[in-house]
């Protein structure tokens, strides 16, 4: 939902912005378009954006489908569309991509596998045989490649941390001084506020370096887990909050779901319901 929720933005924006994003004129001159495509042997792949009619369709279609994965609705189509759309649509873009851009370029695909609807359920209503037969292999198959998300959400955390450790800056403490007070991240008069304390900028910038280094092994422990997790949620809501990243804060944050079983969410569940009705 979330993931379809920020491609259905990433969408209308591309659309209401055509003229500055695609046109021969915009933000990424065309002539490095046109390069990249010939230097990846990608001009098979070539689509005339000085045409707006072009823009216009090919963002359309990405606004339906973002919207169907959202839904739940052709998800498996949506994902094969969404995987297409994205990769035409971003070739143009290439340097206004960030690391949202990357999380979901990579994750997409795995969605092919991932049995997000009822089907991972134990026979609902369309009680067929086939569907019994498949039914165990679905389950292997989605857990599977739901380990592969977990695996990947690692793997990104792990690279993170040990980029930080070649900079200077994120070794000697300083580095969030310097991201929270540029004018691109810099998202209100609380960063100037936070900064001016010592002890703040240099823990904050050595735990960044730590939760990511240690999330990749604390999260399969079942004692560790859930507080680094807290950790973690507590950690993109500063990001977003502090440094303007959106879209990234709010993938992360996504990703956290799969790292928990469908029996805590069921017993998540159990306790909301309990309150509520208490």
């Amino acid at each position: 939902i979330i993931l379809g929720t920020i491609m259905l933005k990433d969408f209308l924006s591309f659309l209401f912005n055509r003229q500055y994003l695609f046109s021969n004129n915009g933000i990424v001159s065309y002539k490095t378009y046109l390069d990249i495509l010939e230097y990846y042997n990608l001009n098979w792949l070539y689509i005339d954006f000085n045409v707006d009619k072009n823009v216009i369709f090919f963002c359309l279609l990405g606004i339906f489908f973002s919207a169907t994965f959202l839904l739940g609705v052709l998800t498996k189509i949506s994902t094969i569309a969404l995987t297409i759309l994205l990769f035409i649509l971003k070739s143009r873009l290439i340097y206004l991509m960030d690391g949202a851009d990357n999380v979901i370029s990579i994750l997409l695909p795995l969605f092919l596998f991932l049995d997000t609807t009822s089907l991972i359920t134990k026979y609902d209503n369309f009680n067929f045989n086939l569907k019994k037969f498949f039914q165990p292999y679905l389950e292997i198959t989605s857990s599977c490649f739901t380990l592969a998300v977990m695996i990947q959400i690692c793997i990104i955390y792990i690279f993170a941390s040990l980029h930080k450790t070649q900079s200077t800056e994120w070794m000697d403490g300083t580095a969030l001084y310097y991201i929270l007070n540029t004018d691109d991240f810099s998202a209100s008069g609380l960063n100037i506020k936070l900064t001016g304390s010592i002890f703040f900028v240099k823990f904050c910038t050595w735990f960044s370096i730590i939760f990511q280094f240690s999330f990749s092994f604390l999260v399969w422990f079942k004692k560790t887990k859930n507080i680094v997790l807290f950790i973690g949620i507590l950690f993109h809501i500063g990001i977003f909050m502090l440094m303007r990243i959106d879209n990234f804060s709010l993938v992360m944050l996504a990703c956290y779901a799969v790292f928990f079983t469908n029996n805590e969410y069921n017993y998540l569940i159990r306790k909301i319901k309990a309150i509520t009705i208490w």
